[in-house]
């Protein structure tokens, strides 16, 4: 079960930023073209740097947490997932925060 670690943290964060998403109605379903064009120069830019981190031995992923799937110059599947989960719950809690405190309205 250990090789289920990062996947499970994971799904965890995206559950919860799913859920944000629906329950404040965040509208990022609106804003899907700016948040997959952010997404994947975040994309691009962390899994280079990951990979060059990886390459010099200076970051590794523990075999044991992890599924075993590699992509991208070795980079495993959960670590590409985290670049893609965590700014969408990133963006729908920024929405969700912005429109509970009304600093979008005090704005205009």
């Amino acid at each position: 079960m250990n090789h289920l670690h990062y996947i499970g943290v994971l799904l965890f964060i995206g559950v919860c930023g799913a859920g944000v998403n629906v329950f404040f109605k965040t509208g990022l379903a609106r804003r899907w073209r700016i948040f997959l064009i952010t997404d994947l120069l975040i994309l691009a830019l962390y899994t280079a740097w990951d990979s060059w981190a990886i390459y010099k031995r200076n970051w590794y992923f523990d075999p044991a947490q992890i599924l075993g799937a590699k992509v991208l110059f070795s980079i495993p599947i959960e670590e590409i997932l985290f670049f893609i989960v965590v700014p969408f719950t990133t963006v729908a809690t920024y929405l969700a925060l912005k429109k509970l405190t009304g600093w979008e309205r005090d704005r205009k």
